[in-house]
């Protein structure tokens, strides 16, 4: 210890070395409470200046420091805590202390950094700036960090750490981030929890994470804010085990990129979000376009998501997801989509059932438009709503799905594609017909192509009149080329109708028997020949024979029954020609 040093500590830094040099705490506090009050009418008797902490830090003060490390609880620190560029194998331990002017340990290489329950403050840098620091564990557990600095009140960025906990930590900024942890890299889990409070401003995000690559990250209980930005700005984070964002979880944010953003962000976990709510009036609740979650996405119990805007209140753009379940959520965006997941990835399965509710507005509630789901889809919204159009409640062109959509019946899936999507899509109805065809269910297969062809004319998806026109024929007479059966019912009843119009026509007048000779005198067919005559004239390509020996009459009744003969029979080709061309398939169109 340098001679001069050692004349100017005071009593209480004395102390301090010794209890440093023996590896015990200096507590000033003992059973006291530790409050903000309590600490700022603390005296000259708990003051420790903050030179003293880096001389000691240092090995200047103490040369041969216990492995316990620097732990002191209950004093004020005089002065800002300059760690700068210093390489130490001390811990520096501080509990419930007042730094009233921060913390600095920017590029230090440390053993670990404790300032639970302490307060840090500063006029105009963060209050605890590290940037690239290397530590083995930052401990800010209960800690007050107030500031004013656009680099945030806690900022970590590019620092490299083994442990990050913030739990009941309290950080606000009314200039910047609250937590400024940009390329962070954190070996196992950053604890922002149980309590854990941030508000901060600006477009950075209160909470910044922007391209770290944490552990695991635990945010459960935990309330972010910002009113000019992301209250979560995870873009590019990378996060090997699971996020939990969950157990009252609480996020307002504002503006395009949204109260929480994952955009483009890798999780080898779980996402787990139920019992959250986010809140954004002017911007998605949660953007997650890009993003990629290993083991499944879970937005269920309670998870409640308020945003505004066309890119949706929960936006899963262009996401893969190891499952998605959104069982009992709630999402609402009373200018744009609830959920807009189009061309979403689902490597598992996917639930939207369980009380999930969806309003929204704009081009459509809820998009799955190219949704992939390799698993089950289950779907049973309790409320699915458009705030102005019905028609416009679900968009789901080209969603995958394996089997046959469960908690959902055919029929109102049906409706649900009839009466509650945008506009006619044929791969909806084609996706249903060929899971039902897959499941041996092929008179279900047939009645749902029917309907799809069926709302192919209702919705005028079909340009031309003469199209639309042929559609509603074969749709009577073919069931749009499913129900052959139809021609064949249509060709027997003019077989029917040309028998029986011949037995009674013929009766009065209209047959007679073909004449032998010139003085043969015309007589009246039978009953049998009458009926023959009527077979020919109904049946393409077969005849038999009647009319050689019986034919219509030059009255009027016999031209009457020569016209209805021809017509018969035109009617009798087009029904023949119908059935082949439906039993073979030739006018399905899908």
């Amino acid at each position: 210890m340098a001679g001069a040093d050692c004349d100017s500590l005071t009593s209480v830094e004395r102390a301090l070395i010794e209890h440093v040099e023996r590896g015990k705490l200096l507590d000033f506090a003992c059973e006291q409470p530790v409050d903000e009050g309590a600490m700022r009418a603390w005296d000259d008797s708990r003051t420790v200046r903050a030179w003293v902490l880096r001389d000691i830090m240092r090995g200047r003060l103490a040369p041969d420091p216990d492995p316990h490390g620097l732990r002191l609880r209950g004093v004020r620190i005089v002065g800002r805590v300059d760690l700068e560029n210093i390489t130490s194998t001390v811990w520096l331990e501080l509990y419930d202390c007042l730094l009233e002017d921060g913390l600095v340990a920017c590029d230090a290489r440390v053993a670990g950094l404790v300032l639970s329950g302490c307060r840090l403050e500063h006029p105009t840098r963060p209050p605890l700036n590290a940037h690239n620091l290397a530590t083995s564990r930052v401990d800010v557990r209960r800690a007050v960090v107030t500031g004013h600095s656009a680099r945030g009140v806690v900022n970590l960025a590019n620092a490299h750490i083994g442990g990050l906990d913030c739990t009941g930590a309290t950080l606000r900024n009314d200039s910047g981030p609250a937590l400024n942890g940009e390329h962070l890299q954190v070996d196992q889990s950053v604890f922002l929890d149980r309590g854990f409070e941030a508000s901060g401003t600006g477009k950075r995000g209160t909470v910044r994470l922007f391209g770290a690559h944490l552990g695991g990250l635990d945010c459960t209980g935990a309330t972010l804010h910002n009113d000019s930005g992301p209250a979560l700005h995870g873009e590019h984070l990378q996060v090997d085990q699971s996020v939990y964002l969950r157990g009252k979880f609480k996020a307002t944010g504002a503006g395009q990129h949204g109260a929480i953003c994952l955009l483009g962000a890798r999780f080898g976990g779980q996402l787990s979000c139920f019992g959250a709510t986010l809140y954004n009036d002017s911007g998605p609740a949660f953007h997650g376009e890009h993003l990629q979650v290993d083991r499944g996405m879970v937005l269920r119990e309670g998870f409640y998501a308020t945003g505004a805007g066309e890119l949706g209140a929960v936006r899963l753009l262009n996401a893969v997801l190891g499952g998605l379940n959104c069982a009992g959520a709630t999402l609402r965006n009373d200018s744009g989509p609830a959920l807009l997941a189009t061309r979403l990835q689902v490597n598992g399965p996917m639930f939207l059932d369980d009380g999930f509710e969806a309003t929204g507005a704009g081009v459509v509630a809820v998009s799955l438009n190219e949704v992939r789901v390799d698993g089950r889809l289950v779907f049973d919204p309790a409320w699915l709503e458009h705030v102005t159009n019905p028609r416009m409640r679900l968009s789901v062109d080209r969603l995958v799905y394996v089997g046959l959509p469960e908690g959902i019946s055919t029929d109102s899936w049906l409706c649900l594609l009839r009466k509650g999507t945008p506009k006619y899509a044929a791969q909806p109805y084609q996706q249903l017909a060929s899971a039902h065809r897959v499941a041996g269910h092929d008179s279900q297969a047939r009645r749902i192509q029917i309907e799809q062809r069926r709302a192919q004319i209702h919705r005028r998806a079909l340009t031309g009149r003469a199209e639309r026109t042929w559609a509603r024929v074969t749709g009577l007479t073919l069931g749009y080329g499913y129900q052959p059966w139809r021609a064949l019912v249509g060709l027997l009843a003019v077989i029917t109708a040309a028998a029986i119009l011949t037995a009674i026509l013929g009766a009065h007048g209209g047959l007679a028997q073909v004449p032998r000779s010139p003085t043969f005198a015309p007589i009246g067919c039978t009953l049998v020949e009458r009926i023959g005559v009527g077979l020919d004239l109904g049946t393409p390509l077969i005849t038999s024979g009647a009319r050689a020996h019986c034919d219509a009459t030059d009255t009027a009744t016999g031209q009457i029954l020569t016209i209805i003969g021809w017509t018969l029979r035109l009617l009798a080709w087009a029904f023949a020609t119908l059935f082949i061309a439906g039993f073979t398939g030739a006018v399905r169109k899908s």
